[in-house]
């Protein structure tokens, strides 16, 4: 099945071609257009500024990645339609319609989150299998944060999350406050890489890390930075709490997962979401599998972020088809 997908639930705004089934996806194209240094200076997304960027894009990000491609080829045309911001969402949804009408092509819906999950059917040169289920998914974005039981990939039920902030939220929330640009995960991480070993910092605390539940919490997390730093920051300190901040929140996710599969035992653990780029926790999530004799599939770093090729994956492996008349916007759109 070759499929044309789009995405454009936040601030990017994205077109890719891929083919495949269960066995695997193989990306053809996957073409992505940011608006993120265009929000830096805002501090984070502003929805109106994000929607207008992504009307300006979307035609040359869809003419490149239809590049080599005959629309004769292509079975079916996906996009996200939730959860996400209003305004974006309609950008990709309107212009999906507008395809599927005009190429008389069959129109699948695809939930965003799960999107992120199904990156991790992309092959590659260096990824040559497929997740093994059930699974335990642990899904870490700035406007998620959630722990997921997959049954086989049809069947999904939610086990655990944040009870507050999701983890790039107060990624994003704590680089505010240690005044370092947007977004926060990149310079967070980027400051924790250049720390001075010997300079102290206050430790942080791990909300939620010593109870039995699959619960978390990051809001505390964020507080806590702000009573650490003074007003006046100096570059050591920085870093310093950047780190540490860090580590906090990798212990926190890599705790409450190993919860989740002591309980559930899965064959395997998926990570998916722009915060799985964080290298930090990679390597955390990483450790505890290996320490459980547990597979782990971590997508490469240019499928953590919002993409379409992981939309076009999501589209193969659990087609949700409908008419183009009835499809929709759900901003508030859940797994």
């Amino acid at each position: 099945m070759k499929v044309l997908a789009i995405e454009s639930t936040c601030d990017e705004t994205a077109a890719a071609v891929v083919e495949g089934d269960d066995r695997g996806i193989r990306v053809i194209t996957n073409i992505v257009a940011s608006s993120a240094d265009i929000h830096t200076k805002y501090g984070g997304v502003v929805p109106e500024v994000a929607a207008r960027e992504q009307i300006k894009s979307i035609v040359p990000v869809l003419t490149e990645a239809l590049n080599g491609t005959e629309m004769k080829d292509v079975d079916a045309i996906a996009v996200a339609y939730g959860p996400g911001l209003i305004g974006s969402l309609l950008v990709g949804i309107e212009t999906a319609r507008a395809l599927a009408l005009a190429w008389n092509k069959p129109l699948i819906r695809v939930n965003h989150i799960e999107a992120h999950v199904a990156a991790n059917w992309i092959l590659s040169e260096v990824r040559k299998t497929t997740p093994k289920l059930p699974a335990i998914g642990l899904i870490i974005s700035g406007g998620h944060t959630d722990i997921v039981l997959v049954e086989d990939y049809k069947h999904w039920k939610w086990i655990g999350g944040t009870v507050d902030d999701a983890a790039g939220e107060a990624f994003d929330k704590v680089a505010r406050i240690l005044r370092l640009p947007y977004p926060g995960g990149p310079s967070i991480q980027k400051a924790a890489e250049i720390v001075d070993e010997t300079f102290e910092v206050s430790k942080l605390p791990r909300p939620m890390i010593h109870e039995h539940n699959l619960k978390m919490s990051f809001s505390g997390l964020k507080a806590a930075v702000a009573k650490v730093v003074g007003k006046e920051l100096n570059p050591d300190q920085v870093n310093g709490v950047a780190r540490e901040f860090n580590e906090a929140v990798a212990e926190v996710l890599a705790r409450k997962t190993a919860e989740a599969i002591d309980v559930h035992q899965p064959r395997t653990l998926l990570v998916a979401g722009g915060v799985a780029a964080n290298k930090m926790i990679r390597e955390k999530l990483q450790e505890m599998a290996l320490s459980k004799g547990l597979d782990i599939f971590l997508p490469e770093l240019r499928y953590c972020g919002d993409n379409a090729a992981m939309v076009g994956a999501a589209a193969i492996l659990n087609p949700d088809y409908i008419e183009i008349e009835n499809l929709g916007p759900e901003p508030s759109l859940m797994l």
